[in-house]
């Protein structure tokens, strides 16, 4: 029988959430407050199927608890309840690790689908784990992937390679780990997957898209993310996927995040992406000076990019006035990484 811990402090709701559950034969661990919750982790081995948490505890959030949970069992999914105003904390709580949210108030129904749901994304983690899908062939499906979205762009040609570079010299820059340089790697290998749905005669274009052709290339985050959905080793990546042309002023898409909402790795894919066009150029914009790449980000700085992402960039960039390639000043096409 599966086992849900529930982590809720109003008792009507939590009696309300474990009858549902029961209904659907599963066993219901409940807490009312964060610290609850997290004896209630280390009780049970194996763990929890399916942790379920509000976000508003006493004593600990449940971000906290979520971040606790995912430790002990990276695979555990986690779902996220908030308040109808708290939807930015639904986005961050998405953001480190949750599969999903629940608005307050919720039906029945809605819990029961999402737990289903989160079932399901344990079961092929299991299953996964079983058939062994050692990392470096993952990693070795990974670069392919990303080639067959430059195969479909001779103009994008080792963009992939140029981005995972910039990528891991600015996280390293700002203080990243190692782990979360690995996943910031892989969502700049992954970034643009999305692009395999968008029509040749759109991406191609040499002249000016219309505005339903723009509606069309603005999917792609979010075709990309789908196409990832049920890849739990790409789970990080997938974030930076769906998030890469997010804006710091919250005018970017697919979901027009604001500031510190946005995941910190796609905050910096983004500039990553940015700099690369600009120096290396389409069809539909030539290549920039280093003194024109570096205008634009100091314009754009706190509008389009993170202010903090955008000073590393410049930091790391600085001390060579005789450069002929923004990206030459920082090393990184000279030793292009792998993810």
């Amino acid at each position: 029988m599966a086992t849900v811990l529930v982590v809720e402090d109003d008792a009507i709701t939590r009696r309300f959430m474990r009858l549902c559950l029961e209904r659907d034969g599963f066993e219901v661990v409940d807490a009312e407050n964060g610290r609850d919750a997290l004896t209630a982790l280390t009780r049970f081995d194996p763990p929890v199927d399916v942790v379920v948490t509000d976000y508003r505890l006493p004593e600990i959030s449940g971000l906290e608890v979520l971040g606790v949970a995912t430790r002990m069992d990276a695979s555990v999914p986690c779902i996220m309840v908030t308040g109808s105003t708290e939807l930015d904390v639904a986005v961050r709580a998405m953001a480190n690790g949750a599969i999903g949210y629940l608005v307050k108030p919720f039906t029945g129904e809605a819990m029961r689908v999402m737990v289903a749901r989160a079932m399901e994304r344990r079961r092929l983690a299991e299953e996964a784990m079983r058939l062994r899908l050692v990392v470096p062939m993952l990693e070795r499906f990974t670069m392919m992937l990303a080639d067959v979205v430059e195969a479909r762009d001779v103009e994008t040609h080792a963009h992939c390679q140029r981005l995972i570079a910039v990528s891991d010299r600015l996280a390293e820059h700002l203080g990243v780990s190692a782990t979360e340089r690995k996943n910031i790697r892989l969502g700049a290998c992954l970034h643009d997957i999305g692009k395999i749905g968008v029509p040749d005669s759109v991406l191609h274009k040499p002249s000016a898209l219309t505005p339903e052709e723009w509606r069309i290339i603005r999917r792609h985050p979010e075709m990309g993310a789908s196409l990832l959905e049920d890849i739990d080793a790409w789970r990080e990546a997938r974030i930076v996927v769906r998030h890469h042309h997010e804006r710091w002023d919250g005018h970017g898409y697919p979901d027009g995040l604001r500031g510190a909402a946005i995941p910190f790795a796609a905050r910096i894919v983004a500039l990553a992406d940015a700099v690369d066009v600009m120096t290396v150029g389409r069809a539909y914009q030539p290549a920039r000076s280093p003194e024109r790449v570096v205008d634009e980000l100091v314009g754009n700085r706190g509008s389009q990019f993170d202010p903090d992402v955008v000073d590393a960039f410049l930091e790391l960039s600085a001390g060579d006035p005789g450069m002929d390639h923004a990206m030459h000043s920082i090393e990184l096409v000279a030793s292009p990484l792998t993810v």
